[in-house]
């Protein structure tokens, strides 16, 4: 994406430093200011970058996701209408060691320098929509949930091995009772919130037509995605979540730790289920594994592997538009 300017923001909680790239690439010192990370502080900024000699309509944003501390700033841009692109802090780390805590103001200039240098492939980013908000609001809603009623199972487990209250173990049946009920309701209120919007209804049916990709998945992905919208493909999304570390994987183990986003974890995590399924109802991802397995593969690299499978699964359909077909068995 072609502009005259590329705005580097690096923020924290309370502050945004801003910095200027020009295509002349004029000083550090002269294109760099703070400013408080605030509606106000937003507004001095603008007034700022004007005076600067910067046009929004020809200046491209780029700053690193750090979850709701960017919302303010993305939320301003949409408003202006000004474009944006919000990046991974470990990609930008690994593109230009960025190190918190050290130069907010240098940091902020790498990330301009970045969005210039990638300008021709750099994807734009964009807010979720209300559904995706609300899509994920009730996902964490349902995880917390889901590790109450494992707590709850797990203490009557225990409760049952011992002489424990009867009233004691009552309550606690009770307890997981209520709970499941309440996962219940929250995957209605998804399933609403999925049916009142046509394309998230459509590309939700699609990715439930895969072997092993459930309610968790499916909306666990949609999510992450923004529908679909924020990768380009499924091997950007498999580094983002930490399925496609291939540089650090060898043939029978995992050499060192995977370097994932904090909230991307569990999304991982969630596709470890779906692996299961696959190797016990999937025929053709069932004789890979037994394959890679007599090939002396350990478990986790070929279900690392697996995980991988099934995003590019999901975002072939996705990319069709059609349903997943499964491999005659002579094809196999």
């Amino acid at each position: 994406m072609q502009k005259d300017f590329y705005i580097g923001v690096d923020i924290s909680k309370k502050t945004i430093d801003v910095a200027i790239y020009k295509k002349e690439k004029a000083s550090k010192a002269s294109v760099c200011e703070k400013f408080p990370n605030s509606p106000n502080g937003l507004k001095e900024m603008k007034r700022w970058l004007r005076k600067c000699g910067v046009s929004l309509t020809n200046a491209l944003f780029c700053m690193e996701a750090t979850g709701h501390y960017t919302y303010e700033l993305c939320l301003f841009l949409e408003q202006q209408e000004v474009s944006y692109s919000v990046q991974s802090p470990l990609h930008l780390k690994r593109s230009f060691g960025l190190t918190h805590g050290k130069n907010d103001k240098v940091d902020a200039y790498r990330i301009a320098s970045y969005a210039y240098l990638h300008r021709e492939d750099i994807k734009l980013s964009q807010l979720a929509t209300n559904s995706i908000r609300k899509l994920k609001a009730l996902m964490a809603e349902r995880k917390s949930l889901v590790v109450e009623i494992a707590r709850c199972k797990a203490q009557l487990k225990e409760v049952g091995s011992h002489s424990s209250s009867p009233g004691t173990i009552k309550r606690t049946k009770e307890l997981l009772e209520f709970l499941e009920t309440q996962v219940l309701d929250i995957e209605k209120d998804m399933a609403q919130t999925i049916d009142s919007d046509a394309e998230l209804k459509n590309n939700y049916q699609l990715l439930l037509t895969i072997s092993g990709i459930g309610i968790v998945n499916a909306v666990n992905t949609i999510v992450a995605t923004h529908n679909f919208k924020m990768f380009d493909n499924a091997r950007q999304y498999a580094s983002y979540i930490g399925v496609a570390p291939f540089e650090h994987t060898s043939g029978t183990s995992v050499r060192g730790k995977t370097h994932v986003e904090p909230g991307a974890k569990m999304l991982k995590a969630d596709l470890t289920g779906a692996v299961r399924t696959c190797i016990n109802h999937d025929k053709e991802i069932q004789k890979y594994y037994e394959r890679k397995i007599a090939e002396g593969k350990s478990y986790g690299v070929v279900a690392n592997a697996i995980k991988f499978k099934l995003l590019l699964r999901m975002f072939a359909v996705i990319k069709r538009g059609t349903p997943f077909v499964k491999k005659a068995d002579h094809l196999i």
